[in-house]
């Protein structure tokens, strides 16, 4: 069943803890043979290990966005490592002098 089944209604906190999990694991299974590889000293896993990071980090700040917090400087730390070009206006790297 899908979490968001009932959507309208309040999740009880066994549905959360079981997307959280599904969640985690997800990432787990898809990550964990990267980590192994990489400690083997494979370092050509380290794109793809960015690439999940970013996506993770992407959907983490738009879900709390979404949940009511405001995220502008999550996104602009997340812009920072990533080194992505500027984002507009908002991007707080680019401070207007006064």
């Amino acid at each position: 069943m899908s979490a968001l089944t009932n959507v309208g209604s309040s999740p009880g906190k066994g549905r959360l803890s079981t997307a959280r999990l599904r969640i985690a694991r997800a990432i787990e299974s898809e990550t964990e043979p990267l980590y192994r590889r990489k400690d083997a000293g494979h370092d050509d896993v380290l794109p793809a290990l960015r690439a999940i990071a970013f996506l993770a980090l992407e959907l983490g700040f738009t879900i709390a966005e979404e949940g009511g917090l405001d995220c502008s400087e999550v996104e602009a730390a997340v812009a920072r490592v990533y080194d992505l070009p500027d984002y507009g206006d908002q991007d707080p790297r680019h401070e207007v002098p006064a």
